[in-house]
């Protein structure tokens, strides 16, 4: 465990620090305000005994040192600004003697100056070497973070093609470098599946999952299972592949090539559906967990009629979770009057308007991501 414990999210830094790295930065401090005491015995001419003198050094880049660590856990900074002044009033009634002269004081001057030099050296020495392994350390993560996110883009990219009698749109936007939601359309001569899923979490761990969730999903459909098949596959296989803490939400469709449109959602936003016909927005769902929370799980999945001209979007919950500077939800209602007003139209169009409706809203606090199927007439 580091040394520091449990800390707030914004000293995430530091636990990644290694423990003989946290040393050396302390020891760096130590040596950076030790000389303190020694200017404070020039400035009395050398009026202090050596044991003072040593305290007062000791002191000096010792209270240092509490410091930075107090600031790490704000509560305890009372407590040591407390202990600083009691210190501080212990160590002014310690013995003096009188001031030094000739070359006794020359003599003592000019230790207390090489020990400042020196112990600036050291601390330079220190901080130098933390500074250089730290950087070495942030470059490798980033050049390591860089690839991942290169390798994201490859898995989940824009999505703009035609299969049969329907036509599909989509995106799907990380809120930080690697992202955990995936896109997805594959078609086989039985049909296709097209589907939204969204890793729990953020950043590599959910991006690295998000890449087994793809890897095994096609593995499933080398050979074209029902939806509500696969999910149950997927459950069983990503359990072992995961922290216990990490799920996936699902939801997709599934048509077999004729006539028949089947539809599952897995703890996911409901599917919404458009319909030509009565230009009303429909919510598909069905109530089930996520894949890879418990073992043994069974899915099902619902049919669905459908016209040409029908269209459905599957959305994460980063498009509708998105709050503005009045912690004002922009909701799935907006997003289906969004739907409806455009629906007739071309679908790039309908998913750059839904982008650009929440990035107005608020900002981006998770990944986005938007999948839009047409049925064409």
């Amino acid at each position: 465990m580091s040394v520091w414990g449990r800390q707030p999210k914004r000293f995430e830094f530091w636990r990644a620090v290694s423990t003989m790295l946290h040393t050396t930065f302390l020891a760096g401090v130590f040596f950076m305000f030790l000389p303190i005491g020694l200017l404070t015995d020039i400035s009395r001419l050398g009026a202090d005994p050596v044991p003072r003198l040593v305290a007062e050094m000791l002191f000096s880049g010792g209270i240092a040192v509490a410091y930075v660590l107090a600031v790490r856990r704000p509560r305890w900074l009372p407590v040591l600004v407390l202990a600083h002044i009691l210190l501080s009033m212990q160590l002014a009634h310690l013995a003096r003697t009188a001031p030094l002269t000739g070359a006794s004081l020359q003599a003592r001057i000019q230790a207390d100056t090489n020990g400042v030099v020196v112990s600036l050296i050291a601390s330079f020495v220190l901080l130098s070497n933390f500074v250089q392994r730290e950087g070495s350390r942030y470059v490798r993560a980033h050049t390591e973070i860089a690839l991942a996110r290169d390798i994201h883009r490859l898995l989940v990219p824009t999505l703009a093609r035609r299969v049969g009698r329907f036509e599909f749109q989509g995106v799907s936007l990380a809120s930080g470098d690697v992202g955990g939601d995936l896109i997805d359309v594959v078609e086989s001569k039985d049909g296709w599946i097209g589907y939204v899923a969204d890793v729990s979490g953020h950043g590599v761990g959910a991006g690295l999952l998000m890449g087994m969730v793809k890897s095994a999903t096609h593995m499933q459909l080398q050979v074209m299972h029902p939806i509500d098949q696969l999910l149950t596959n997927l459950n069983t296989v990503l359990l072992d592949l995961k922290k216990p803490e990490m799920y996936v939400t699902f939801a997709g469709l599934q048509f077999d090539g004729v006539s028949r449109l089947q539809f599952s959602v897995a703890g996911h936003p409901p599917i919404l559906h458009y319909r030509a016909s009565s230009a009303t927005v429909d919510e598909l769902s069905v109530p089930q967990l996520p894949v890879a929370m418990f073992p043994g799980r069974v899915f099902v999945a619902s049919s669905v009629a459908w016209s040409p001209g029908d269209l459905f979007v599957i959305l994460t919950d980063g498009l509708t979770d998105v709050f503005d500077r009045h912690d004002r939800e922009f909701g799935l209602e907006r997003v289906k009057a969004l739907v409806s007003e455009q629906a007739t139209g071309p679908l790039e169009r309908l998913q750059d308007a839904l982008i650009g409706a929440t990035r107005q809203h608020g900002p981006q606090l998770d990944d986005q991501s938007l999948l839009l199927i047409r049925a064409i007439a």
